[in-house]
């Protein structure tokens, strides 16, 4: 085998392994700042439990769904059906979930997780939703907060 080629596998080799056994004790949040119309439809992100969650919602007008992507490597993601997540503004009322139409994909997932009930009575008025998932890896919960802009 020629050494160069050698010699750049095995300096490949360290930075793959860790980049996929990094891991974090607590889960992090991007912050949720006060409403401002570059923070409508920005996605959130939590690392923690050995799993990465992002979720996105696009703003008033995607109603309650919202777009969520799971990255791991030591976790099989296929079992999460997020039915127990919960949607809530401000004012308390919630929303429930239907099953997270995403294809099942090991250590990757992604897909629209969408809300059952009156939507746009639930957005009316209100000046923040926050989106609640459980059981992600071995972080109990979750919590992502969007604020609606006027």
């Amino acid at each position: 085998m020629n050494m160069r080629l050698l010699r750049a596998t095995l300096l490949t080799i360290p930075l793959a392994v860790a980049s996929c056994t990094g891991t974090s004790a607590t889960p992090t949040l991007a912050p949720s700042g006060p409403a401002s119309p570059a923070s409508v439809g920005v996605t959130k992100s939590s690392e923690g439990g050995q799993v990465t969650v992002e979720a996105t919602w696009r703003g008033p007008a995607a109603g309650a769904t919202l777009d969520i992507k799971l990255d791991t490597h030591p976790v099989d993601l296929d079992a999460l059906s997020f039915s127990d997540a919960v949607l809530r503004n401000d004012r308390g009322e919630t929303l429930t979930a239907r099953p997270w139409a995403a294809a099942k994909g090991g250590h990757h997932r992604e897909g629209a997780l969408t809300f059952e009930g009156d939507t746009s009575g639930f957005l009316a008025g209100a000046r923040w939703i926050e989106l609640n998932l459980v059981g992600v890896g071995t972080v109990p919960e979750r919590t992502f907060r969007w604020p609606i802009v006027p």
